[in-house]
């Protein structure tokens, strides 16, 4: 995706190595060592979106891969936005080794003034934060980045704007990504919220809007989250108004296994409550009936592998359905009882902006 992979471009500033002493102190700034949690890859991989899904064998069943593997995608996506905010803070710990509060440099990616800084004792949107990392383009004074953290516990959160870091991609000019990360939670060792908005979308599948809670406690990595695709096309034709993928997922690292459940409400869904009514079965279900009048048990033949839960490995899809679940999965483990995504219209409403 062009609008995350802008991000990345700005860790290559060559003041890592010799930038200049603006402003030196002799006091230290305190910087998280973390600032994402890693999804294992069972659920979590770059294994195309709905634009890329893997072709069926032909059969006429619609493959369990080109439901789930797209999920998986999406969660990367998350993922990536968080693991971007990690390295970014990199940043901060090469101003801090060579005592640099503020510093101003010439971009080499859109030729444009960029100033970092970095604030002790900040109160941004009514909460104390310890630490705030700023960087703002300075030809138009607009904010491109804005980190606030507390270090004991770390607590804080992440937002980027793409554009005014790389203003040559014109793709993500109404982009914003947000990661909420803490480690002061009482049911998880550490936990993120991504949060992202304003992403341009073309093609059928596009994502604009994306939120996703991820939590972990030892090797357990818990995703709850949806992503919104206004153009989505699956089946009927006629159907409009876009889907949310919204899904509840569950990855082992010890193990490399992973499981999840995935519904595909419409965008206007005012409840998180979706993972029945509008589970993959159902809306492929009535999808299929909307547009060709089928005897039941050739529908079922056809959906064979869009049932819930899905299971995966390392390598991605294996099956799916409460009656197929592999012996290699605890009962525990695929229990995804007391799991929510978001409300759907929540998401395809998501507007993000930095904090005052």
């Amino acid at each position: 995706m062009k609008s995350l992979k802008l991000i990345a471009l700005f860790l290559s500033f060559t003041f890592l190595i010799a930038c200049s002493n603006d402003d030196e102190i002799p006091s230290s700034i305190d910087i998280p060592s973390e600032f994402s949690v890693d999804i294992p890859q069972s659920i979590s991989d770059n294994a195309g979106g709905l634009n890329a899904r893997t072709a069926g064998d032909g059969d006429g069943v619609i493959e369990g891969n080109e439901i789930y593997e797209s999920l998986r995608h999406f969660i990367k996506i998350g993922e990536g936005s968080a693991e971007i905010v990690k390295f970014t803070l990199q940043v901060a710990v090469a101003l801090e080794t060579q005592k640099v509060r503020s510093y101003t440099f010439e971009s080499d990616d859109d030729g444009r003034e960029k100033r970092i800084d970095l604030t002790e004792a900040v109160n941004r949107g009514g909460t104390a934060y310890d630490y705030e990392m700023t960087m703002v383009d300075t030809e138009n004074s607009e904010m491109a980045l804005q980190i606030l953290w507390n270090s004991n516990p770390v607590v804080g959160v992440a937002i980027l704007k793409p554009y005014n870091i790389d203003r040559r991609d014109s793709d993500a000019v109404d982009a914003f990504i947000r990661i909420d990360y803490s480690e002061d939670d009482a049911n998880y060792d550490a936990t993120m919220t991504v949060s992202i908005s304003g992403l341009e979308t073309v093609d059928n599948g596009d994502i604009d809007n994306m939120k996703m809670f991820v939590g972990k406690k030892g090797d357990i990595v818990d995703v709850m989250g949806n992503s919104n695709h206004p153009n989505i096309e699956i089946i009927d034709p006629n159907f409009s108004g876009g889907r949310n993928y919204a899904f509840v997922a569950r990855g082992d690292e010890s193990t490399d296994l992973g499981v999840a459940k995935l519904a595909l409400p419409p965008s206007s869904t005012t409840t998180n409550d979706v993972l029945v009514d509008y589970s993959v079965f159902a809306v492929l279900e009535a999808e299929i009936n909307a547009v060709a009048d089928l005897d039941q048990s050739i529908i079922d033949a056809i959906l064979a592998e869009a049932h819930s839960p899905a299971y995966f490995n390392n390598n991605g899809f294996i099956t799916s359905g409460e009656d197929n679940k592999p012996a290699s999965f605890d009962a525990a483990f695929v229990d995804l009882s007391g799991m929510n995504p978001f409300v759907p219209n929540d998401v395809k409403n998501l507007t993000l902006d930095f904090i005052q």
